[in-house]
C-alpha cells in the first residue's frame, strides 16, 4: 500500500452516472460525461460505461486518445489548437469551436485523414470565456457549411467557469431560438443545442430547462454529487465517491503560533496564525504537489487544517475523535479542485474499491 492514496468507490460512481441519465432522459437531453478531472482514468471510464455512459468529453486530446475504444462519441471541450488539428480529428468526432481559422484547419485535417468532424459553434452569452458573439452566428454557420470535411453539429454555450455567470432560462431560450433560426435558414438538422455544464442541472431539478436544449456537458456532478450554480446536492447522489488517504509522519504537542520574524512561506505568501495555545499538530505526507490541501474535508469534523507546503500538510488534531500515532492514516473527501490535482499527480496512488 502506497500513500497518499485516492480510493474510488465503483458502486457510488455508477449510482451517480445512472441518476444523471435518469434525470436527462425524459427531456431527451444527451450527455457527454467530461473526464478531464479524472484524466480519463480507464478504470473509472470503464465503470461509467458499465453504468450506461456512452458519450465522453475531455479538454485534452491525449485523454481522449486513451479511451478511444470506450463509448460511442468523444468530444473535445477545450477549443482546438490549430497546431493540433490532425490529432483532434483523429481522436474526437466532435469539438467545441469559437474561431473560424481553427475550423478551417479542422476541415483540412479531416480531408487529409478522409474523415468527417462535427463542429459545435460556441456562443458568448455572458460568462466571457469562449464563444462567437450572437450576431456572428448566422454568418459563421454559413461559412462552416461551405467547408468540406466538417459538418455543423450544433451550437453551445458555457457558463459558471470564467465569469461565474449562472445559466438562466431566458439565456437558454435565446440559444434555442438561434438553433431554430439556423435550421430554418439552412435546412439542416443541427441536432446539438448544448446548454452548458453541471451548473445547468438546477434548471432540470426546478422544471425550468427550456424545451429544445438537447445536450449537456457534465463533469463535477457525477464526481462530487452537486450542481455548480448554487453548490447544492443533486437528489440522492453521493458526494464521497472519492476518498483521499494520507499517513501521519509527525505528531507533536507544539505552540500554535511560530516564534521569530515572519516572512514569506514556501509559496511566497505571508501566513497569518490564530493563537490557540499548545495544540497537537499532525504532519501528513501529502502536500500541494499532490492535491489542494486546504479544500480537503476531513472525515473527522473535529480536525482542522493549519497549512501546507509542497510535500506536507499540517493539521490540528487536538480535539479529534480518536487518539493518533505516527503511521496512522487519515481520510478526506476532496472537492473538485483537490480531486483534479490528486488525479493529475503521479505521486497519488489511485485504487478502485
Amino acid at each position: 500500500m502506497s500513500f497518499p492514496e485516492l480510493l474510488i468507490d465503483r458502486a457510488k460512481l455508477k449510482h451517480n452516472i445512472k441518476t444523471l441519465l435518469e434525470m436527462t432522459a425524459p427531456l431527451n437531453i444527451q450527455t457527454h460525461f467530461v473526464t478531464k478531472c479524472i484524466c480519463a482514468y480507464r478504470p473509472i471510464v470503464e465503470a461509467m460505461n458499465e453504468a450506461g455512459a456512452e458519450y465522453f468529453a475531455d479538454s485534452r486530446v491525449e485523454n481522449l486518445a486513451s479511451i478511444q475504444d470506450i463509448g460511442l462519441s468523444h468530444m473535445l471541450v477545450r477549443m482546438p489548437m490549430i497546431s493540433d488539428a490532425m490529432n483532434v480529428v483523429r481522436h474526437a468526432d466532435l469539438s467545441l469551436n469559437s474561431d473560424m481559422a481553427t475550423i478551417e484547419a479542422l476541415s483540412d485535417a479531416a480531408l487529409a485523414l478522409e474523415r468527417e468532424h462535427g463542429v459545435i459553434l460556441m456562443v458568448e452569452m455572458g460568462d466571457l470565456r469562449e464563444g462567437f458573439m450572437p450576431d456572428e452566428i448566422m454568418e459563421t454557420a454559413s461559412r462552416v457549411l461551405n467547408l468540406r470535411g466538417v459538418w455543423l453539429a450544433g451550437i453551445g454555450v458555457n457558463f459558471n467557469c470564467y465569469g461565474g455567470v449562472i445559466p438562466e432560462t431566458h439565456q437558454l431560450e435565446e440559444l434555442v431560438t438561434m438553433a431554430k433560426a439556423i435550421r430554418q435558414r439552412f435546412g439542416i438538422p443541427l441536432p446539438i443545442v448544448s446548454g452548458g455544464n453541471t451548473g445547468s442541472l438546477y434548471l432540470i431539478k426546478e422544471g425550468r430547462m427550456p424545451e429544445g436544449i438537447t445536450h449537456l456537458r457534465i463533469g463535477e456532478a457525477y464526481l462530487i454529487g452537486i450542481e455548480t450554480s448554487y453548490r447544492r446536492p443533486i437528489g440522492d447522489m453521493y458526494n464521497d465517491v472519492f476518498t483521499l488517504r494520507a499517513e501521519i509522519i509527525e505528531l507533536r504537542n507544539k505552540p500554535s503560533v511560530p516564534e521569530g520574524l515572519i516572512g514569506p512561506n514556501s509559496f511566497n505568501e505571508i501566513p497569518v496564525f490564530e493563537d490557540k495555545g499548545q495544540i497537537w499538530r499532525a504532519i501528513l505526507a501529502v502536500g500541494e504537489q499532490d492535491t489542494k490541501c486546504e479544500t480537503l474535508s476531513s472525515k473527522d469534523g473535529r480536525i482542522s487544517f493549519l497549512g501546507s507546503s509542497s510535500d506536507h500538510m499540517l493539521l490540528d488534531v487536538t480535539h479529534a475523535l480518536r487518539d493518533f500515532k505516527v503511521g496512522d492514516v487519515l481520510e478526506f473527501t476532496p472537492d473538485y479542485a483537490a480531486l483534479l490535482r490528486a488525479m493529475t499527480s503521479p505521486y497519488v496512488t489511485k485504487r478502485m474499491v
